[in-house]
């Protein structure tokens, strides 16, 4: 409902006054003016005012200034005149008596407003009312629906007789009557509505207004009502009830819709265009002074402003017709004048509104005619400005806030920003918000302005309607300025419920953490730790652990640990669960998971339906949670110890081992360099070495570990029992000899050298080389060294003298015994090989004689006898170098002797080896390497044919 008072309501002339200068027809003296007739009412239709005079019992056409024509409607009486339409597709409808036959009767007639035969004017459809020779004598008020599709009459005694079409409209369908009983009163005006598909009559009395919906179900308003009210262009009754004349008010078919006060007693009213009111208003009258002149009032319903207002001496009729309404008054001298009120343009009513700062006016008429929202902003800026200079700061707040979305918010803000507006900033920056058009700037500005106001309710009640929705404010801004601002609570709530899950855990962390109050620090991290696992997201749990970790295992390290050992569970039963199910079809159920499966599961508190997504997930590395164990090592040992003995599928797993060593490592160092507790270092020593070896030692742990990358961290730790274990292990055993030298464990290189200085004959001399330097003062183990290196054959004893020269300490007879032995051993080995060479020599001419003979002379077969069957031979036979003589058919198609055949078979077998031998190469390098007379051997390959000058294939 709108209540608009009278002093509220503006008054301005938006309507151009034209007289019409009123002529006689086509010149003629004789047609009648305006000034000729009686006017008892008047409607129009297109460019043609129809004008009823009662009087003369005739309707005039008026058009082009001047009366065209008239007919007589009814022969003996006329009523009343209706228009059904403004346009030309309206029709003309009068209701009267007509005398036929000297019998009287009611007749309501339709015309074609279209013809200009005024004289021979016919009706196109006539109806009539009640019973031939019985007129309608108690008739009050008439009306027609706009289709024709029915009219009503309303009488004296409170009846209401209605005709109604059966289909289309009265005049081309047949219809009925019906008469329906209202209250005893008479019936004061009647309207017949269509809306939403029903048709509803409205009736008036003195005392209520009746609606008939779909003239059916009744509806009673308890006023006050009479004769003053109209249809508005929606279909709704508008006018004023008759105790109250100054008062308007608009009716639904169920409700009364608004009321508007409008000063003056009304002395009639019709509703003009699509927002307008007509009203003939006569002034109030004091005791002094009578007026007889009445005003003629435009009030515009939507705008709530009168559009137009002036007094004339006497009004005879007004006439609406289209965008025109037609007044015809008449002055003192019973002069009669038509006047034609057109409507003002629209620019010239804003320009009115703008000079008179009715900005207010301005903006509800903009809005009302469907203009941009541009426009409608810059009225708003426009009347907020005024207000602002006018220092009523909450009316220009308010139309600063139908700026948003189009004027820019600084422009409002910059007026604001003083301490004693903030109040005003406040409602500009909420209203922002609701209407979407803030950035995470106006967010901080209004939650610092609630802060700085106290207005700690409100900045809760705030995010509370907004359901802390990121669409209306920067979520990450909100929970900044609440958390610098110091409201914590407000700002974890505003981060958990929009899932800010790092701003969440930021703020439960790093809060306390400065302050000496360690007990809560604690809780708050316990509280950070349960909602790591109990409400993030299982992809993202080792996110946030290995962000936030090492505060956490800092505050409270055994519920970490405990969290991040049933994460690595978890990682690694996904791993088993890949194996044991296809990972490309998934898994359907939670019944696959073991019992120890099942309670890891239930650890996270994760729902049954997480388990089908499980192998789309990504997990992290157990070695990526170690950088969280260096604010609190003593729980590192017990997290590698937890992955070593408890994941036997790790991933990584090489850098878990070396991280565990690394470990023991690191606390190795800190007892050897823990100089003032040497009885218990060393037995703390002992201890860590003792554990170190035995898991360097087991077997079962040598593929899980890198040896070269633990020989480089026992390097760095100085650990020397692990360093001597690795380079035997990778058989390193020049640098082995070297970390002896290095550590002048003189004893040790002896015993290395013993071992594998025959293989190796460098190290004999790298040990001799350290042994004969005079700054490592170990002389005395070269006569030891010396008499062990005397059995190496390829050892050079000059290259010994050479090493031993250098050192001037050494003296002779260190060496006598090596070099006497020396020489007599190589004379012995050079008698040896002299006598050696002598017996091949003369094997060699042996062999050169009976190959020349061979070669050069016959060899006789004196044979009688098959060495086969002991029968005498005969031809054909066979007779073998070796002596022996067979039958053919003795020995078949072999071509050996029978009796000869494993020297024949080994000689042929030997062949074939060198010949393949000489293929292949492997065999001779590994026989090479591992002599110690590697000349000895190139010499045998080299006798035995093997080694060939064969091109490559």
């Amino acid at each position: 409902m709108r209540q608009a008072e009278v002093e509220q309501v503006k008054k301005f002339q938006f309507f151009n006054q034209e007289n019409i200068q009123d002529q006689r027809a086509n010149g003629d003296p004789t047609a009648p003016t305006l000034n000729d007739i009686g006017i008892s009412d008047g409607c129009g239709i297109g460019t043609k005012l129809f004008l009823s005079s009662q009087s003369k019992n005739l309707i005039y056409v008026y058009e082009a200034n001047s009366i065209q024509g008239y007919f007589q409607p009814h022969n003996e009486s006329f009523r009343v005149m209706k228009c059904t339409k403004e346009t030309r597709e309206g029709k003309l409808v009068t209701f009267g008596i007509d005398s036929e036959n000297n019998q009287k009767s009611s007749y309501v007639k339709f015309w074609d407003p279209n013809t200009t035969d005024y004289q021979n004017m016919k009706p196109i459809k006539v109806i009539l009312v009640n019973k031939v020779g019985q007129p309608l004598q108690n008739f009050n008020c008439f009306c027609i629906a706009k289709d024709l599709s029915a009219m009503a009459f309303g009488l004296q005694d409170g009846q209401i007789l209605i005709f109604k079409a059966k289909s289309q409209n009265l005049m081309t369908m047949e219809f009925k009557d019906q008469i329906i009983q209202t209250d005893q009163e008479p019936i004061k005006s009647v309207h017949l509505s269509r809306h939403e598909q029903n048709l509803n009559l409205f009736c008036t009395t003195d005392s209520n207004i009746i609606c008939f919906q779909n003239m059916q179900n009744r509806k009673k308003f308890s006023i006050p009502a009479g004769a003053l009210f109209d249809l508005t262009a929606k279909g709704t009754l508008i006018g004023c009830p008759k105790d109250d004349t100054s008062t308007i008010v608009e009716y639904s078919d169920t409700k009364k819709e608004a009321t508007w006060n409008v000063d003056g007693d009304k002395i009639e009213i019709r509703f003009f265009k699509q927002n307008y009111l007509i009203m003939l208003i006569s002034p109030r009258q004091d005791k002094e002074q009578v007026d007889q002149s009445v005003q003629l009032t435009i009030f515009d319903l939507l705008n709530n402003y009168i559009a137009y207002y002036k007094k004339f001496d006497k009004i005879q009729r007004f006439i609406p017709i289209g965008d025109y309404l037609y007044v015809i008054t008449q002055n003192n001298r019973g002069e009669k004048n038509l006047i034609r009120l057109t409507e003002k343009e629209n620019t010239h009513k804003i320009e009115i509104f703008f000079k008179n700062n009715y900005f207010d006016v301005m903006y509800r008429f903009a809005s009302n005619q469907s203009s941009d929202k541009t426009l409608l902003a810059e009225i708003s800026r426009l009347h907020g400005d005024h207000l602002y200079d006018q220092h009523d700061f909450q009316g220009a707040i308010k139309q600063y806030i139908n700026t948003a979305g189009i004027l820019e918010p600084s422009y409002v803000i910059g007026k604001f920003l003083d301490v004693s507006h903030v109040d005003f900033l406040i409602q500009y920056l909420a209203a922002l918000h609701h209407e979407k058009q803030a950035d995470k700037n106006h967010t901080a500005l209004l939650l610092n302005c609630y802060v700085k106001q106290k207005q700690i309710t409100k900045l809760e009640e705030f995010l509370k309607e907004s359901s802390f929705d990121s669409d209306l404010f920067d979520i990450d801004t909100a929970i900044k300025e609440c958390r610098q601002l110091g409201h914590i609570d407000l700002a974890l709530r505003l981060a958990k419920s929009r899932q800010k899950n790092e701003a969440y855990l930021s703020i439960l962390i790093e809060t306390n953490k400065d302050q000496n109050n360690k007990e809560q620090n604690r809780q708050d991290c316990k509280s950070a730790l349960m909602y790591i696992r109990e409400e993030i997201q299982l992809d993202e749990k080792a996110q946030y652990l290995k962000e936030f970790g090492q505060q956490l295992m800092k505050a409270e390290p055994e519920l970490c640990l405990e969290i991040i050992q049933n994460l690595v569970l978890l990682i690694s039963m996904v791993q088993n669960l890949k194996k044991r199910v296809d990972s490309q079809k998934g898994i359907e159920s939670i019944s696959i998971l073991t019992p120890e499966e099942l309670k890891v599961w239930r650890y996270f508190n994760l729902s049954d339906e997480e388990i089908k997504k499980v192998f789309s997930i990504t997990f992290g590395k157990p070695d990526e949670f170690l950088h969280l164990f260096v604010v609190n090592d003593e729980y590192l040992e017990s997290y590698l110890k937890f992955l070593i003995e408890n994941c036997k599928t790790l991933p990584n797993e090489k850098a878990i081992f070396h991280r565990y060593f690394e470990y023991h490592l690191e606390k190795y160092q800190l007892f050897y360099k823990d100089e003032s507790r040497i009885g218990i270092r060393d037995t703390q020593l002992q201890s860590k070495e003792q554990g170190i070896m035995k898991l360097l030692e087991n077997q079962e742990n040598e593929k899980k570990y890198d040896k070269n990358h633990l020989l480089v961290l026992f390097k760095m730790y100085n650990f020397v029992p692990g360093i001597i274990f690795l380079l035997k292990k990778l058989q390193m055993r020049e640098e082995l000899l070297n970390f002896y030298i290095s550590l002048k464990e003189n004893d040790q290189i002896i015993t290395l050298c013993s071992e594998y200085g025959r293989e190796e004959t460098n190290l004999w001399i790298q040990a001799l080389k350290y042994f004969a330097k005079p700054e490592n003062g170990a002389e005395n183990y070269i006569e030891k060294v010396l008499v062990l290196v005397s059995s190496l054959e390829n050892l050079s004893p000059l290259l010994i003298l050479n090493i031993l020269s250098k050192n001037k300490n050494v003296n002779f007879k260190l060496v006598k015994n090596y070099f006497t032995n020396k020489i007599s051993k190589d004379k012995k080995q050079i008698d040896d090989c002299q006598k050696v060479v002598k017996e091949k020599m003369k094997k060699a001419a042996d062999l050169r004689a009976e190959y020349k003979k061979l070669k050069t002379q016959a060899k006789v077969f004196q044979s009688t006898k098959c060495n086969c069957c002991d029968a005498i031979l005969s031809l054909p036979s066979y007779h073998f170098l070796c002596g022996h003589s067979y039958h053919e058919h003795c020995i078949h198609t072999e071509r050996a002797c029978l009796l000869c055949p494993q020297d024949t078979q080994m000689f042929f077998k030997r062949k074939q080896e060198f010949i393949e031998a000489s293929k292949e190469t492997k065999p001779f390098k590994e026989k090479l390497y591992a002599s110690a007379d590697k000349f000895d051997i190139i010499c045998e390959y080299l006798g035995q044919g093997i080694i060939s000058n064969q091109k490559a294939d």
